[in-house]
């Protein structure tokens, strides 16, 4: 009898060892995730800020580039505007509204791509959380 108390006494005591460990490693597996899920945040929250700036300068842009009526002979200074420097203008801030709507894209790829990412380790901090 007194060695099945010691052996019984090891068992729970290696079960209690395990289990401690075990609970060590879940929390320091959810540690690692929640940073891994700020630093994500972080990021998405940078690139949806950007998006915000751009697309701000993209609103000024248009209204700036709202036609408005030619005088009907000349300029204030008695010159008539530059056709080719009207139409260079033109160019100008339509490319400048293309670019514009370029990196809008990009970041709005961006932030879905970072939201991507986060979904899986916010479902494992879940899973991890639950199993306490």
């Amino acid at each position: 009898m007194p060695q099945f108390r010691t052996l019984l006494t090891c068992i729970l005591l290696l079960a209690a060892a395990v289990a401690a460990a075990s609970d060590a490693d879940r929390d320091d597996q959810l540690r690692r995730l929640e940073g891994a899920v700020s630093r994500l945040q972080q990021e998405q929250q940078s690139a949806y800020q950007q998006f915000g700036m751009v697309q701000e300068l993209r609103r000024s842009l248009i209204q700036q580039t709202t036609p408005l009526p030619l005088p009907a002979v000349s300029g204030i200074d008695g010159d008539v505007p530059d056709y080719d420097e009207q139409v260079r203008q033109r160019k100008q801030l339509e490319e400048q509204l293309r670019r514009y709507s370029v990196e809008l894209d990009r970041l709005y790829a961006r932030y879905r791509e970072l939201e991507e990412q986060k979904r899986p380790l916010l479902d494992r901090i879940s899973e991890l959380s639950q199993s306490r």
